[in-house]
């Protein structure tokens, strides 16, 4: 027939569209998972083999299906617009209400898959009738199919994850295969015997998730409320990690895809211990280096020591130190601290520098003396580059490095606490240059607290070990390190010996520092303990055994 002398194009188009939305639905579950459960090397990959898996199941249900394939194919198409888009409100409303969540991500997971594994030998019998060749049918379906995985994939990393929470990018991709069947509905219509049934089903679709879209960042936000138990004052989804913050009364807290990274009633606890520590043994501490830290709670008690001329802070997550900059409550705990006319900003994105920005502070004085003149009080250099990418090239040297990186819990972050990153690192230190560690819980995790001691010994430093009960995570614990060629004498007996911090603080006294180094009997034997490195990150497999247990 004439009219479907272009068939061959508009399915190599379709396969396209089937590709980037396949691959895509992949890693929008895969990221819900990890938000969900903060384990994104487990999530995503557990989540990618099950789709996988479920394509094949699809592609060998396929054969049993006969008849008018354009019908079989479009209801096909409709279904998995229907199933994808509700997929990620589903599975959180079950989140929210119950802990069978996990049985649902992995329903989705393998629903989806097994109707993408329907589509393509469909797509492929049905191109038959138009390809002078089977090797032709092939390759026109199979290649398309491949590049609209890359586009989708690229589309997802630097579009929609980027600009959109993930059940909307849910929505958008089932929205897509909704129109993706429309239009094969309009041109392949003389062909369809149930045209009508699949319109409306269509059409029904389409509005419901319209309804989703316009509604769902405002169940979202109720639905997110209930997980909380302090009302949400901020939530944003960057691009790195889902940022959420509540506030009750004067508890103010900070959550990263659903972990509590600071409460503000004893977050002093650990950021005195994480930073005073150091401070009392170090004989020169004038240029410091924060990796981590966005929220500006250690730059706060760094920036108590008059002998600091230099402070660098590294952070991966731009929208962290924007907030901590510019929401209220979290300037007034970490006290402008990254306003302070001593801070290097550097928010890590890529490996080119940034513009200079003037920072200004509002006047104490009375508004009737003010006029309208902005004052600038400091100038803040913006680097785009991320902690990894910094200690591989040279920036210091540094009296005191503080690293304040959240608990290794994918990948991405495992690195940061391995044998190469630990070695690069001793390259940005001075003369009796330190660093402090957090370092998870050596009671709750203590084969991870072990392995960070291990791999710092490993990597050239010397490590000593130190605790303290911070109420909102239990006991904590950090590493101070440096190396053997400082020459610094026994760092435990100077922190035993300790009469005073030197600055005020609100917890942390000489004592507690003093008794701070103390363990119980074999609880640092590290013997089985293996080395963390890039290409075998062990301490994934430690945090995972670990807080399950």
């Amino acid at each position: 027939m004439n009219r479907f002398r272009h068939a061959r194009k508009v399915l190599a188009a379709s396969m396209f569209v089937m590709g980037a939305c396949g691959i895509a639905y992949e890693y929008t579950l895969g990221a819900l998972g990890n938000n969900l459960m903060g384990s994104s090397h487990e999530q995503i990959f557990v989540v990618i083999g099950l789709m996988m898996f479920a394509m094949g199941l699809g592609a060998t249900l396929q054969k049993n299906i006969s008849g008018n394939l354009v019908d079989k194919f479009l209801l096909v198409e409709i279904l998995l617009g229907l199933t994808g888009g509700i997929s990620a409100l589903v599975i959180y409303l079950a989140y929210v209400y119950s802990s069978s969540y996990m049985l649902l991500l992995w329903g989705f997971s393998l629903g989806i898959g097994i109707l993408i594994g329907l589509e393509i030998p469909l797509l492929i019998r049905i191109n038959r009738e138009y390809s002078a060749s089977l090797k032709t049918n092939l390759s026109e379906i199979l290649s398309m199919d491949y590049v609209g995985a890359l586009v989708g994939a690229l589309l997802f990393t630097f579009v929609l994850f980027a600009n959109l929470s993930v059940n909307q990018i849910a929505v958008v991709l089932g929205c897509a295969n909704l129109l993706l069947a429309l239009l094969g509905l309009a041109y392949f219509r003389p062909l369809l015997r149930h045209f009508r049934k699949l319109l409306l089903l269509s059409c029904a679709g389409a509005a419901l998730l319209g309804c989703l879209l316009a509604l769902s960042e405002d169940w979202r936000v109720t639905l997110e409320q209930r997980t909380y138990s302090d009302p949400i004052i901020y939530s944003h989804t960057s691009r790195y990690q889902h940022i959420v913050m509540t506030r009750r009364n004067d508890r103010l807290s900070l959550f990263i895809n659903g972990h509590l990274q600071f409460n503000s009633r004893d977050e002093r606890i650990y950021h005195e211990m994480l930073v005073h520590v150091p401070f009392a043994v170090a004989s020169s501490r004038a240029r410091v280096l924060i990796l981590g830290g966005g929220d500006g709670l250690a730059l706060r008690e760094v920036l108590k020591y008059d002998a600091v001329r230099r402070v660098d802070l590294v952070d991966i997550d731009p929208s962290v130190t924007d907030l901590a900059a510019t929401h209220p409550d979290l300037v007034r705990l970490n006290r402008g601290a990254l306003l302070d006319e001593r801070v290097t900003l550097r928010p890590a994105l890529g490996v080119s520098e940034g513009e200079i920005q003037t920072v200004s502070r509002p006047s104490k004085l009375a508004p009737s003396l003010l006029d309208d003149t902005v004052y600038p009080q400091a100038r803040v250099r913006i680097y785009n580059l991320d902690a990894d990418l910094f200690v591989r090239s040279l920036h210091g040297p540094y009296d005191l490095v503080i690293i304040d990186f959240p608990d290794p819990k994918s990948v991405g972050t495992a690195k940061l606490y391995s044998l190469d990153f630990y070695r690069r690192l001793a390259r940005q230190l001075g003369p009796s240059g330190l660093v402090a560690v957090q370092s998870t819980s050596p009671y709750h995790s203590r084969e991870m607290f072990l392995c960070i001691g291990k791999t710092l010994r490993a990597a050239g430093y010397r490590a000593l070990p130190y605790r303290q009960n911070v109420p909102s995570f239990g006991e904590w614990g950090w590493h101070l390190a440096w190396l053997h060629e400082t020459g610094e004498p026994d760092m435990k007996e100077r922190l035993e010996g300790l009469t005073s911090i030197g600055v005020p603080t609100g917890y942390l006294t000489a004592a507690l520092v003093s008794n701070a180094t103390a363990f119980g009997k074999r609880w640092l034997d590290d013997t089985h303990i293996q080395i963390n490195t890039k290409f075998r990150p062990a301490i994934l497999q430690y945090h995972r055994q670990s807080w399950r247990n």
